[in-house]
């Protein structure tokens, strides 16, 4: 008789270190996501700038620095056809295709190569 009541002790103690272990775990579990939601807060996903920048990315998920390119976008083909449009103007028509402050700035992640966004050239 004393025996099962020791065993049943046993097992009410296992059973709540077990349920311990359980809510321990899941604490830390959540202030884990909470500092990894802090570390996101931190980085935009979303470029602002039109120059280099430390960003979120959501493949590697891991904050780093894009990579930029620069690109013919829609403003910048409005802007050439303006200057076309305009006979005087017309010389400057190609500074659009040149000069990379009239293109749309492509950000992308270096380590792995995904399209992190885009800032326009005056339209965004």
């Amino acid at each position: 008789m004393i025996d099962s009541d020791q065993q049943n002790q046993q097992t009410r103690s296992g059973q709540s270190q077990a349920a311990y272990q359980t809510v321990k775990s899941s604490q830390v579990e959540l202030s884990i996501r909470n500092k990894l939601i802090e570390q996101d807060a931190d980085c935009p996903k979303v470029p602002q700038l039109r120059q280099k920048e430390k960003l979120l990315c959501t493949k590697c998920n891991q904050v780093i620095e894009t990579d930029v390119f620069f690109e013919m976008g829609k403003c910048s083909y409005l802007v050439m056809f303006i200057l076309i449009a305009g006979i005087i103007t017309a010389v400057f028509a190609f500074l659009p295709c040149v000069l990379d402050g009239c293109k749309d700035a492509i950000h992308r992640c270096p380590k792995c190569l995904k399209l992190i966004g885009t800032k326009q050239f005056m339209c965004g």
